[in-house]
C-alpha cells in the first residue's frame, strides 16, 4: 500500500510535537500572553491559508501540495530550536498550513489513486479504518516517546521536534519516489464553489445545525489545547506531559470505541452526538470548579475531567462525522466543513487575544467560557436528536 507509510509517518510528526509545545514556549522564556499569541497564529493560518488548500492540490497536483506538506513542517519544527519570538511565530504560520495539508491533501491523493485503478469502493474505507486504528496507536506512542525524551533522557522540550525531522524526511522520500501525481476539477473557480456551498448551508436546517454544533465544540477543544499544559504543570511542579497525553489519546480511542458499541446497541448517531457533547461540558464545567493553582484547585481533578473531556471527543468524532456524511452533499462537502470553520477560529482567535491582553488571568473564567459554548452546542445537538425522531415518527 502506497499510501499508508507516507501517511502515517507524517502523522507521527505531528504527535511527536503535541505534547511539548506549550512547554517549548515556557522552556523559551515566554509568559502566557506571549504564547497566547503564537498559538492564535497558528489557527488564524490554518482557517485563512488552510481554505486554499484543496484548490491548490486539485490545481498543482495533490503529491506536489504533500511534498509540500513535508518541507514546510520540517522548517517549522526547525524553527522551535530558535528562542526568538519572531521565528517561532514564521514557525507556527508554516505549521498552520502544513496541518491543513495533513488532513486533506494525503486523503485526497488516495481516494483519487483507488479510484482510478477502479479498485472496489469497499477498499477506501477499510484503508482509512487501519489509518484510523494506526493514527491512535501512533499518538499513544508519540506522547510516551516525547515523555522519555524530555523527561528521561533529559533532552530538553526540542527533542521530540527534532525526532520529527527524521520521520517528515522518510515520508518526503516515500512520496517522491512511489507516488504518482493526481488532480482534480481544475474548472470552478474558488469564489464559485465557496458561495455554492453558502447556499447549501442556508437552504437546510440539518446542515446549518451541524455547523452550528462543530463551530461550537472544536473552538472549545482548540481553547482546551491552550489550557491542559498550564493547569496541569508549572516550573515549581512539572507534570510528565507525554505521559498524560498518552493517556488522552488512550481516552479517545475508548470513546471512539463506546461509539461503536452504541451503534451496535442501535444508539443514532444524533444521540451519540448529544451525549459526547453533554459529556464534554460537564467536563469543562468540572475543570472550572477545580482549574485554579493548588491549594484551592485540584490537578488531580482536573486531570480526571480532561480524561472525561477526551473520551467525549471520542465519541464527537465519529458521531459528527457519520452526520456529515447523511447530510452534506457530496459535491460541496470539503467546502462546507470548511465554511463553518471560520467561526470556529475566529471563537478560538478572540479568546486566545482576550488571555494575550491579560483580560482574563484566572484559567477557571476560559473553563466556564467553554462551558457556554459547549451548552449551547448540547442544545444544539439536542434540538437536532428531537428534530430526527420526530421525522421517524411522521
Amino acid at each position: 500500500m502506497l499510501y499508508l507509510p507516507p501517511q502515517l509517518l507524517a502523522l507521527l510528526s505531528d504527535w511527536l510535537q503535541g505534547p511539548y509545545v506549550y512547554q517549548l514556549y515556557r522552556y523559551h522564556g515566554f509568559q502566557e500572553q506571549q504564547i497566547a499569541i503564537l498559538f492564535l497564529t497558528g489557527y488564524v493560518s490554518s482557517c485563512v491559508f488552510g481554505s486554499f488548500v484543496g484548490p491548490l492540490a486539485d490545481n498543482f497536483g495533490r503529491k506536489k501540495m504533500a511534498q509540500f506538506f513535508c518541507v514546510a513542517y520540517a522548517l517549522c519544527c526547525i524553527s522551535k530550536l530558535s528562542p526568538s519570538f519572531w521565528i517561532l511565530w514564521w514557525g507556527r504560520m508554516l505549521g498552520g498550513v502544513s496541518t491543513s495539508c495533513l488532513f486533506s491533501v494525503f486523503e485526497s491523493w488516495y481516494v483519487s489513486e483507488h479510484q482510478s485503478k477502479n479498485l472496489p469502493s469497499s477498499g477506501i474505507s477499510t484503508t482509512l479504518a487501519i489509518s484510523t486504528t494506526g493514527n491512535s496507536v501512533l499518538a499513544i506512542i508519540a506522547g510516551l516517546v516525547s515523555d522519555h525524551l524530555v523527561a528521561g533522557l533529559g533532552l530538553g522540550p526540542t527533542a521530540p521536534f527534532l525526532l520529527a525531522l527524521p520521520c517528515l524526511a522518510a515520508a518526503l522520500l516515500l512520496i517522491t519516489f512511489t507516488w504518482r501525481e493526481n488532480y482534480g476539477s481544475r474548472r470552478t473557480s474558488l469564489l464559485t464553489t465557496y458561495r455554492e456551498g453558502a447556499v447549501i448551508i442556508k437552504g437546510s436546517s440539518a446542515i446549518l445545525r451541524l455547523g452550528l454544533i462543530q463551530s461550537l465544540t472544536e473552538s472549545a477543544m482548540f481553547i482546551f489545547v491552550f489550557l491542559w499544559t498550564p493547569t496541569l504543570s508549572d516550573d515549581a511542579n512539572p507534570a510528565p506531559l507525554g505521559k498524560i497525553f498518552s493517556c488522552f489519546m488512550i481516552c479517545i480511542a475508548m470513546g471512539s470505541m463506546l461509539f461503536r458499541l452504541l451503534g451496535s446497541a442501535s444508539v443514532s448517531p444524533e444521540r451519540c452526538l448529544v451525549l459526547s457533547v453533554s459529556l464534554f461540558c460537564a467536563a469543562s464545567l468540572v475543570a472550572a470548579a477545580f482549574a485554579s493553582p493548588p491549594p484551592n484547585g485540584s490537578r488531580t481533578i482536573c486531570f480526571m475531567a480532561f480524561l472525561s473531556l477526551e473520551m467525549s471527543l471520542g465519541i464527537y468524532f465519529p458521531a459528527i462525522g457519520t452526520l456529515r456524511s447523511l447530510t452534506i452533499p457530496e459535491s460541496h462537502r470539503s467546502t462546507i466543513i470548511n465554511l463553518f470553520r471560520v467561526p470556529l477560529n475566529l471563537i478560538t482567535a478572540v479568546t486566545l487575544l482576550v488571555v494575550k491582553a491579560d483580560l482574563v488571568q484566572d484559567r477557571r473564567y476560559l473553563f466556564l467560557w467553554t462551558s457556554v459554548l459547549l451548552l449551547f452546542a448540547s442544545i444544539a445537538a439536542f434540538k437536532s436528536s428531537k428534530t430526527k425522531e420526530e421525522n421517524k415518527c411522521e
